[in-house]
């Protein structure tokens, strides 16, 4: 059996990303952008709530005025099993143009420095790494997210015939081979049935 490699232990858990948060951008050749709220979400989910598990701090924005670029670094924290690591983060685009100022050129510049320092940790690495490019790999995805959790018939219609006779019990569960999710409302009602119908005689 391989030996599991502890370093990617963080890489693999959060690498996978959900085609239903990504969205393909038809400018500089084309890419797939990450929903920037979603990685807010799957750190979330990984270090614990923002501020607290991770977060961002000693930002900081140079403005070279003579070519309109804004400059972003800061620091992305996160906590791992009770220790904190840390790592620079950095990003830069253009604030102005021909005299126009882009109102949102903080918030996008910040977004792209953190998106750069989470994928450093692995997050969305599998768009990072162009395999969103391969359309295989995407239906994959899809299809695994948006399977229907399978129903455990059995157990459910177990518990539905609490109640009932023993002999009205057998009779359902001797045809559970036949509950699919095309019937399966249709035999709970009829189990509600019988259990009124044997209140009415008790």
């Amino acid at each position: 059996m391989a030996k599991t490699n502890s370093n990617m232990e963080l890489w693999q858990s959060v690498e996978t990303t959900d085609p239903n948060y990504t969205k393909k951008v038809n400018q500089r050749g084309g890419f797939t952008a990450i929903g920037a709220q979603y990685q807010l979400m799957r750190a979330t989910e990984t270090f614990g709530p923002m501020g607290k598990g991770w977060g961002v701090k000693g930002e900081h924005i140079q403005k070279w005025e003579d070519v309109g670029l804004a400059v972003y670094q800061a620091t992305l924290w996160y906590v791992v099993k009770d220790k904190e690591y840390y790592i620079p983060i950095h990003s830069s685009i253009k604030y102005h143009t021909s005299g126009r100022v882009d109102d949102d050129f903080y918030k996008k510049v910040a977004t792209d420095a953190l998106t750069k320092g989470l994928s450093k940790l692995g997050f969305n690495a599998d768009v990072f790494m162009g395999k969103f490019d391969d359309n295989k790999y995407v239906n994959q995805l899809k299809k695994n997210n948006n399977k229907t959790p399978e129903i455990d018939y059995t157990s459910l219609i177990s518990k539905a015939a609490d109640g009932l006779s023993e002999e009205d019990k057998k009779t359902v569960m001797s045809n559970i081979d036949k509950v699919n999710s095309l019937n399966v409302k249709a035999i709970l009602k009829r189990i509600d049935e019988m259990k009124a119908s044997n209140e009415d005689k008790s």
